[in-house]
Parts: C-alpha cells; structure tokens; sequence
C-alpha cells in the first residue's frame, strides 16, 4: 500500500502495524474478508479494491 487509505477505512483508526512492511515469512492474520470474491466484485463494478464503500466490502465478509 502506498500510505493511503482505501475509501471504506476513512473514518477509521488505525494502529502503526497497517502502514509497516508486511513479513513475507510469517502466516498474515485473517482479514475476515473473502478477498477473491470482493476483487471480482471490483473488477466487475469497474472499481479499485480502494474505491469500494464499506457497505460493499461488508457484503464479502467471512463470520
């Protein structure tokens, strides 16, 4: 990520870890998001993952 945040963060607070390098040697956590379908989603709307809304991300959520 290039220290911008996605539209359906705005309003959120972050801690410092989301703006770090992530480890490519260690198991990220879960972002209870099913990443596959909501990239299709996007690519199907003609959007960026970072122009979704928060209502449209919470429709791919993992519970």
């Amino acid at each position: 990520m290039n220290g911008t945040k996605p539209k359906f963060l705005e309003g959120a607070k972050l801690n410092e870890e989301y703006y770090t390098q992530p480890n490519p040697y260690v198991n990220a956590p879960s972002c209870n998001v099913n990443l596959l379908e909501l990239s299709r989603y996007a690519k199907k709307s003609g959007k960026a993952l970072t122009d979704l809304t928060k209502e449209e991300v919470k429709k791919f959520a993992i519970i």
